[in-house]
């Protein structure tokens, strides 16, 4: 883990610091601190470290001083932190300007810094950092666990989730986030935290956000769905979406039962994977929005794809199947017939034997029951799909 240069300057310790040059290298890498008093520093040092020192063993030695940030570049330091000797000390200007050159950070510290007043608190922050990495793998880990059905028993699952705080007792609207960015894994308990945050700041708190393989999931918990919900997670994610600007998110339907997260996450995966295939359906994508379109995407996965296709049935011809089959109101009959005649109701019912009032009066109820317009060509296509799906599966 680490903390950039720019993050270390921030650090209270380093109130007192001035950046000569290199703001250009500000995002270098800290790993590690080091204190370098000895002539030759750069024999003893190591990539990703912030070097302190008061350059006593050079304080003479042009050659040297030339030969430092050079030396200190090549071996891939992150930047370079100078105590004077005396508020007379000046930093060689030929250092001022080599910094610049090669994007290195030469920080002057204050006459009276203790090294361990810097030293201490950066460790610190690097040591926090990889604390917070390694209880988000964790977390990950257990969400990973459950998504794969390796977790089947609720009390199991219930105390690994008391011990991180999480409410099994919410409901959640799951997202995933998909990016293009190769660097986001390098620092991704910042990522994680940062979403986390623009959640607390939209109203939303104790968000869960966990790394997966493929994004980043998140979990917004909630105790009773309404409009004002759903405004809030979206702001959330419009906001991520505009702070990464090379990335896809899909909404999968709410989860009202944990130990059914991964029916949820399938569906934001698969919401995020259309957004990226199909123009025009924008960086945010709801799955209950995609109609037609998640039934046509090929899944590498034929039970996938199988049940899928069945969910989609299902969504659109599930209560008139169970109506034809326990009332025998043969609705299934009539949309077929309705789609097969161009949507000419006198035919329709013409080719059916029946009166076309009747034919009127069966599609209204279709339309009641099924909370659909027939007259808008989404809807027919959608229903016609379905219907085709129903034949064959």
């Amino acid at each position: 883990m680490y903390i950039t240069v720019e993050e270390a300057l921030a650090l209270p310790a380093m109130a007192g610091a001035e950046l000569l040059s290199g703001e250009t290298g500000l995002s270098r890498k800290i790993t590690s601190v080091n204190i370098m008093e000895v002539p030759g520093i750069s024999r003893f040092v190591k990539p990703e470290e912030l070097i302190i020192t008061t350059m006593y063993p050079i304080r003479e030695n042009e050659k040297l001083q030339e030969a430092l940030i050079p030396d200190l570049v090549e071996k891939g330091v992150s930047a370079l932190s100078i105590v004077p000797l005396s508020s007379e000390t000046e930093i060689p200007p030929i250092m001022v300007r080599q910094a610049a050159e090669y994007d290195f950070p030469l920080i002057r510290l204050p006459l009276d810094t203790s090294f361990n007043e810097i030293l201490n608190p950066i460790l610190n922050q690097i040591l926090e950092r990889k604390q917070i990495e390694t209880e988000y793998r964790y977390r990950a880990r257990i969400i990973d666990d459950l998504l794969q059905g390796k977790i089947v028993s609720r009390s199991r699952l219930l105390s690994l989730w008391k011990y991180y705080g999480w409410n099994m007792s919410s409901h959640f609207i799951p997202a995933v986030l998909q990016t293009e960015k190769e660097d986001y894994h390098e620092s991704s308990s910042g990522m994680l935290q940062y979403l986390s945050n623009v959640s607390e700041k939209n109203g939303i708190s104790d968000t869960i956000a966990a790394d997966l393989d493929d994004g980043i999931l998140l979990l917004f918990p909630y105790d009773k769905l309404t409009e004002e919900t759903k405004r809030n997670v979206y702001e959330v994610l419009l906001q991520v979406s505009e702070n990464l600007k090379d990335s896809w998110i899909g909404i999968g339907r709410d989860v009202q039962d944990i130990m059914r997260l991964s029916d949820g996450v399938f569906q934001a995966r698969q919401a995020a994977r259309i957004a990226q295939k199909v123009t025009g359906l924008g960086r945010i994508v709801d799955f209950e929005s995609l109609g037609v379109s998640r039934v046509l995407l090929d899944l590498p996965d034929m039970n996938q794809n199988i049940t899928m296709k069945r969910e989609f049935v299902e969504e659109k011809l599930g209560i008139l199947l169970e109506s034809d089959n326990r009332k025998h109101t043969e609705f299934i009959r009539t949309l077929q017939a309705f789609f097969e005649q161009n949507s000419n109701l006198r035919q329709a019912a013409t080719s059916l034997f029946i009166h076309y009032n009747t034919m009127r009066n069966r599609l209204n109820q279709i339309e009641e029951l099924t909370q659909s317009d027939l007259n808008n060509p989404e809807t027919r296509l959608e229903i016609q799909i379905a219907m085709k799906l129903n034949a064959i599966l």
